[in-house]
């Protein structure tokens, strides 16, 4: 998940006068309506724990940890003309913007700042979140021992062994880009983005690669991935017994075993291993309907600025996981509902031509299928 946390400084002020999202989203300074007083100062900090984690979607002990963990990468801070805007405000804005669906004038006018400070907030904190993910390893591949940890966990669902990661592409609606439309064109008829992900059984993200056309097939997506490069030239190794799983859009290998196709007709024995697959599947399906979920702007990006929706949505994994990690989960599950819905009926169509099998593959795939008929 390497992006350039320097690149485009230069252009930061280009960019704060540029419409960031919609251009509906404009106004002249005559015609905003009256900004709140004190809101970030005054109101927030009287607001119970509860009420809290309803308008931000996260607890305050997880605002505390992530406000600490920035302060600890910090160098420099953002001004409202010659007033420094603190840490603490800047990441309210930054929550603020990710968590709800509110038009972008309107966050700045919640917290009594301009348009123009309010981008420059949201992309200096984006960039902040991704120095704490390099420094805390918030998001990174597992080491040896925590894989055998994440192992013994997947095989605890129901007894499929070997599992370190489920892997699957989501979709992430974006405003139809001014170059190249039709590339990011789905087969749902909407403009999007793609975000693929590895999670443990924990929901917790072990890789993200983000921003690919969304006209692009799952498959393909993980050929094109950083994590895909990696197992390649061997910085990334995936022991013999260990293997990612991923539902048919991907194609059958040694490191990543996918179910039997249903073109024939399947034994028993067939079924029973699809069965328990998507059992432990649905943890990735789960991870991305939380993600949304919690962050809600990543529903939809309104915004046409193609080379900065991957850090937006990058940095909404980083604070995913950093709330995972702290205990704060989402007590409300029907965004997750929906998501798994949509997540499964998009993949029944999603199969790849894999005729050319990889024979080693299909004799794992085929010995743990026999042991799964002892469980």
């Amino acid at each position: 998940m390497d992006i350039n946390t320097d690149q485009a400084i230069g252009l930061m002020l280009n960019f704060a006068n540029s419409i960031f999202f919609d251009s509906s989203d404009s106004e002249t300074e005559v015609e905003r309506a009256p900004r709140v007083q004190q809101y970030a100062e005054e109101i927030v900090p009287r607001l119970s724990d509860n009420t809290f984690k309803s308008h931000f979607r996260i607890n305050l002990c997880t605002f505390e940890d992530l406000l600490g963990k920035l302060y600890s990468v910090s160098d420099s801070t953002v001004h409202c003309g010659t007033v420094p805007v603190p840490l603490d405000k800047q990441l309210m804005v930054t929550i603020w913007c990710l968590a709800n669906l509110e038009c972008f004038r309107s966050v700045a006018d919640r917290f009594g700042i301009s348009r123009s400070t309010c981008w420059s907030i949201l992309y200096r904190v984006c960039n902040l979140l991704l120095k704490v993910n390099k420094k805390f390893k918030i998001i990174s591949w597992p080491s040896q021992v925590r894989a055998e940890e994440i192992e013994r966990e997947f095989r605890a669902i129901n007894g499929f062994p070997g599992i370190i990661g489920a892997i699957d592409g989501s979709h992430i609606r974006i405003l139809k880009p001014k170059e190249n439309p039709n590339s990011y064109c789905n087969r749902k008829s909407y403009h999007s983005v793609l975000l693929q992900g590895v999670c443990d059984s924990k929901k917790l993200f072990l890789d993200v690669y983000a921003g690919e056309p969304g006209s692009i097939h799952d498959m393909r997506l993980f050929r094109k991935s950083d994590l895909n490069s990696r197992i390649r030239n061997g910085s990334v190794i995936i022991s013999e017994d260990h293997h990612l799983i991923g539902d048919l859009a991907y194609k059958l290998s040694h490191y990543l075993l996918v179910g039997f196709k249903n073109n024939v007709v399947l034994t028993p024995a067939q079924i029973n291993f699809n069965n328990k697959l998507s059992q432990c599947r649905v943890v990735i399906e789960n991870a991305f309907a939380l993600l949304k979920g919690r962050f809600r702007r990543l529903k939809s990006l309104e915004t046409t600025r193609l080379d900065l929706i991957p850090l937006i949505i990058v940095s909404g994994t980083v604070l995913h996981n950093i709330c995972i990690l702290n205990g704060d989960l989402l007590e409300d599950i029907a965004d997750l509902q929906l998501e798994e819905e949509i997540l499964i009926e998009e993949n029944v169509y999603a199969v790849v031509d894999d005729v050319r099998e990889d024979l080693q593959a299909v004799r794992k795939r085929n010995n743990i299928m026999n042991a799964l008929l002892m469980n």
